[in-house]
């Protein structure tokens, strides 16, 4: 009895010294350190709103809405320069933003999302491919997003920041063809509306159940213990290691598991990838992004397709080792001189094959002067 009083003692001051905050205001290190075990429901209910204005920056991200892409750029500034259409998430838009400062003639044309998967990256890729004038098109792969192929949206799969844009999961069907299972939610509006409407609510919990191997009922379900910032620490702890169990069944010490569905269906989008972006006239390029702890392993799970589709392909573990540190900010992403160096590895394979001159040295002189 009175370990429960003085638990509801603790509770009680806790609130008080840390009282919640809209999901539209930035929240303080302490509010965001006892936001994080919060149900991934509850978030849901916090962070989505009826208007745009209202709803949370993050939940807003990754969408695949070709609607909202139409102020991004869909050709060259000039006939003399370049459009390159980049898909993936934040690595590759780094590195985006470090090859237009180095090349200026280049225009980025962006799309993707919080730690996209690659079956978010093809997706975007298929729905946007006619809609711009891109000479190159490179698909962005991140080591420790590979995982999110076994899931259909961000919600689950970042427990404390849960991105809840969606995407088709991709199954191998007769003659390797690659067969889409689209999600129920497709765009924000269709959350807004399930998020009002139990039924439908219900459907797509049923969904999550069926795809999303990040789904657990314990992390997921909003109830009574959001309110409790012990059971709150709890579930936090048990997310991680989920996390970590989901990751293992793909990914271990020696590398990715290649016999794998997800690897054996990442092979065939990168085929794919390399077939469409070539029928088009253009330049793909393929940009592997091997973070911490995922030594080079990225890069052996895909070298025979790689071979095989002759893809011009950037690895970072060739300019980056994941083991030292130094090439790493504390976030995880890439410091700006690893992007930097990145960056003139895709450049040099841009002037490679002659899809843009190569500024001569009086060019490069008058423009570090400007």
């Amino acid at each position: 009895m009175w370990v429960v009083l003085w638990l509801l003692i603790f509770e009680l001051l806790l609130y008080i010294a840390v009282p919640p905050v809209p999901a539209t205001v930035k929240p303080n290190q302490l509010q965001r350190y006892f936001e994080y075990g919060r149900s991934v429901e509850g978030k849901m209910y916090k962070m989505i709103a009826p208007t745009d204005e209202a709803t949370a920056p993050v939940a807003l991200a990754g969408w695949l809405e070709p609607s909202r892409w139409h102020t991004k750029p869909s050709r060259p500034k000039t006939a003399e320069d370049l459009l390159i259409a980049i898909y993936g998430m934040s690595f590759a838009k780094h590195l985006g933003k470090a090859l237009v400062k180095l090349e200026p003639r280049i225009t980025m044309r962006f799309i993707g999302g919080p730690g996209a998967p690659p079956n978010h990256t093809y997706t975007a890729f298929l729905l946007d491919r006619k809609q711009h004038s891109a000479q190159v098109v490179a698909m962005g792969i991140l080591a420790s997003s590979v995982v999110g192929m076994t899931t259909i949206t961000g919600m689950n799969k970042a427990f404390e920041h849960p991105a809840p844009f969606t995407f088709p999961k991709y199954r191998r069907v007769e003659n390797d063809q690659l067969e889409p299972i689209w999600p129920k939610v497709r765009h924000l509006t269709d959350l807004r509306r399930f998020l009002n409407d139990k039924t439908l609510w219900e459907d797509y919990i049923q969904q999550l159940q069926a795809l999303d191997s990040y789904y657990d009922p314990f992390l997921f379900n909003h109830n009574i213990t959001d309110y409790f910032a012990s059971i709150r620490f709890m579930r936090r702890s048990s997310a991680k290691r989920h996390a970590r169990f989901v990751s293992k069944t793909l990914h271990g010490p020696q590398g990715f598991f290649e016999h794998s569905e997800e690897i054996q269906v990442l092979r065939l989008i990168i085929k794919d990838f390399a077939r469409q972006v070539r029928s088009n006239g253009q330049l793909p390029i393929l940009m592997l992004f091997n973070n911490r702890g995922y030594s080079d392993h990225l890069y052996q799970a895909l070298a025979e397709t790689i071979a095989e589709t002759n893809i011009p392909t950037m690895s970072s573990h060739t300019i980056a080792p994941t083991n030292d540190p130094n090439n790493f900010l504390p976030d995880g992403h890439f410091s700006h001189e690893v992007d930097k160096q990145l960056a003139r590895a895709v450049l040099d394979m841009i002037h490679e094959y002659k899809i843009m001159p190569e500024k001569v040295k009086g060019d490069m002189e008058n423009d570090s002067q400007k």
